[in-house]
């Protein structure tokens, strides 16, 4: 284990203080559906859309087998409204909506085939990084 119990001790308040403040973030009612999400880094755009960054791929972390993590999710409109959730397939579990998609396909009608496009999951992969310089260009 990387680290040692009287560690894992000393910090188990500041560990319980982390947890509380995001469980008050969670709890906390946001009026604004924005999806920003502040733990991904996002380059600064000019007027037409260019940026220029230097960054840097960092190590994986305790000897991960994988040099980065795959990510499938969902996102589409139905009639309920939208729908936008990572699929359980990320954990290696069985997933309703892809389950469902699979007989939608396996049906044959064209139509249904289409539904199953528009609900397909989606591959992100994320990595570890560390923006050393960013900026807009200004030539453009």
């Amino acid at each position: 284990m990387a680290t040692s119990f009287a560690n894992l001790k000393k910090r188990r308040t500041s560990d319980l203080e982390k947890l509380q403040s995001e469980i008050e973030k969670i709890n906390k009612p946001q009026n604004n559906f924005s999806r920003d999400d502040d733990r991904f880094w996002k380059a600064e755009l000019d007027k037409s859309g260019s940026g220029y960054a230097v960054i840097r791929f960092l190590p994986s972390q305790d000897d991960d087998k994988t040099a980065f993590v795959r990510v499938f999710n969902h996102g589409f409109q139905g009639p309920g409204g939208w729908y936008i959730e990572n699929s359980l397939t990320t954990l290696g579990q069985k997933d309703p909506l892809s389950e469902y998609n699979s007989v939608l396909w396996n049906s044959g009608i064209e139509a249904n085939k289409e539904i199953a496009r528009k609900q397909k999951r989606r591959l992100m992969k994320q990595k570890l990084m560390f923006s050393i310089c960013g900026m807009v260009r200004t030539s453009n």
